[in-house]
């Protein structure tokens, strides 16, 4: 896949005719339960690996472009999704192994990016407790940003975690280091995975 490939219409459409594929069925499935209250819950890409995740990354809420793509993506037209694939890509892992999710699922603002509040991280916790037991194969958890690291201790799970600065474009362009952290914490993900059985 190349990045921001979800900004044209034909492969919105063909991405959107997999999301019922049985990989991601289950997960998709929860996910529109979560649709209360009129609240935007993107789905699961189906080009990730779905319910054979072994590694779920939690980053903050849905971005804006959510709206008009439908998916948590690292292929959406925006800059922290291309910066996620670039990282990825990068750093060896197969995005067979990977599932992409917030810590707070549901969209806080089509118009533009809202910060979760501790309130919206303690709503959303039993979401990500559940999301954990629909993931049978997990062996890790990559924090993504200080907002996922603060809401994952409430979640009480002893799956492996690694944490990685938010790889949202102004992050990278004010903290020039945060680049070469987020790829070295990647690069340990996928040296840990390549070690489990």
């Amino acid at each position: 896949m190349i990045p921001r490939t979800l900004g044209q219409q034909t492969e919105r459409e063909a991405r959107r005719q997999r999301a019922w594929e049985p990989h991601v069925e289950p997960i998709n499935t929860w996910a529109e339960g979560l649709r209360t209250d009129g609240r935007e819950v993107p789905h699961f890409d189906p080009a990730d690996g779905g319910v054979n995740a072994r590694v779920l990354f939690l980053l903050e809420s849905p971005g804006p472009r959510v709206s008009d793509t439908g998916f948590i993506s690292m292929d959406n037209p925006d800059g922290t999704a291309a910066n996620m694939h670039t990282l990825i890509t990068e750093s060896g892992l197969s995005r067979e192994d990977l599932a992409l999710w917030n810590v707070v699922p549901w969209q806080l603002s089509a118009a533009g990016v809202v910060t979760p509040d501790r309130a919206s991280h303690q709503e959303a916790l039993p979401a990500t407790r559940r999301l954990l037991t629909l993931l049978p194969h997990l062996k890790a958890v990559v924090l993504v940003g200080q907002h996922a690291q603060r809401a994952w201790q409430g979640i009480g799970s002893d799956l492996t975690t690694f944490a990685m600065p938010h790889p949202s474009p102004q992050n990278f362009n004010t903290r020039p280091y945060a680049r070469d952290d987020a790829l070295a914490a990647l690069r340990t993900v996928q040296r840990y995975l390549s070690m489990q059985p």
